[in-house]
């Protein structure tokens, strides 16, 4: 913060608020893909529930990297959500919303790739995300068996108690459901960018000469943050690497003031979510377990 202060400081209020707002209602649209992903599975849940179990979760990946899997284990399980359907429906959210930014990374690999030295490999890493996602548009039955055959790998299924690689095969997703799940990801993802594209032209960025690089600079952070699965939030390596493709374009110094930008946006706009949220979560339907939240034996 002491830099960014150094740098100019933070964005004004109106960028600031919009970017905000943005984040906001792309949560909204995640809540929504989620409940498309568990009505495949056969565990419909209305909107309110699923909001809240969404984004009392996603805070939590704050406190340890990739915690949203298991928090969402957790914190549906009041509302009939199983643990391993909340495990596996938030890997597959990870997955194809990993997919659609490798493809973005690859697409504006002609803007940002010359410049942004060392991270090349990254281009190369995004080419089996991208054809993961085409293949899950023409042969979602594919995808999932390949979804299965990672969590059904050894490790991994020793660490899970071999519970998540069947869980896939209750998992029915068809072409219409492939496409209306890639929809709302790709459109999650548009608000995302436009909130970045928004607090990039606030700290100096032009759009025409360089919105391209900053689109790239913006997807490849957001597949960095995901690899760095043990960082928590990937906070420290998906700002990273959007300085160094950003700052041919803005110098370093705004530079770091826009990636610090981006993720207070991003925290407070979950947070105002996750408010609302628990505002209007609903009750817990009778006889459904509930979640132990104190101490003792």
């Amino acid at each position: 913060m002491d830099a960014v202060g150094d740098a100019g400081g933070l964005p004004g209020a109106a960028p600031a608020a919009a970017a905000v707002a943005l984040n906001i209602v792309a949560n909204g649209v995640l809540v929504q893909a989620w409940r498309a992903v568990l009505a495949a599975a056969g565990v419909p849940l209305a909107a309110r529930a699923a909001a809240w179990v969404w984004s009392v979760s996603q805070l939590a990946r704050y406190a340890m990297g990739a915690a949203q899997v298991g928090g969402r284990a957790v914190a549906g399980r009041p509302y009939g959500v199983t643990a391993t359907t909340g495990a596996v429906t938030t890997l597959v959210e990870i997955a194809w919303q990993a997919a659609i930014t490798a493809t973005l990374v690859l697409a504006t690999a002609p803007w940002w790739l010359a410049e942004a030295e060392g991270l090349g490999w990254l281009a190369w890493l995004g080419v089996a995300p991208a054809v993961l996602l085409g293949v899950g548009l023409v042969r979602p039955d594919v995808l999932l068996r390949l979804v299965a055959g990672v969590l059904a790998w050894g490790p991994l299924a020793r660490l899970t108690g071999d519970r998540l690689g069947g869980a896939v095969d209750r998992v029915h997703v068809d072409r219409g459901v492939a496409a209306r799940l890639t929809l709302l990801y790709t459109l999650n993802s548009a608000l995302r960018l436009a909130a970045f594209l928004c607090l990039f032209a606030a700290v100096g960025g032009g759009l025409r000469d360089d919105g391209l690089r900053a689109v790239g600079a913006y997807a490849l952070g957001q597949l960095v943050g995901r690899l760095a699965v043990i960082v928590p939030g990937g906070i420290g390596p998906r700002e990273s690497a959007t300085l160094l493709a950003v700052a041919p374009a803005v110098g370093g110094g705004p530079g770091l003031v826009l990636v610090a930008a981006v993720r207070l946006a991003e925290i407070v706009g979950e947070a105002v979510f996750a408010a609302g949220a628990r505002a209007a979560r609903p009750a817990r339907p009778p006889g459904m377990p509930g979640v132990r939240t104190t101490g003792g034996p």
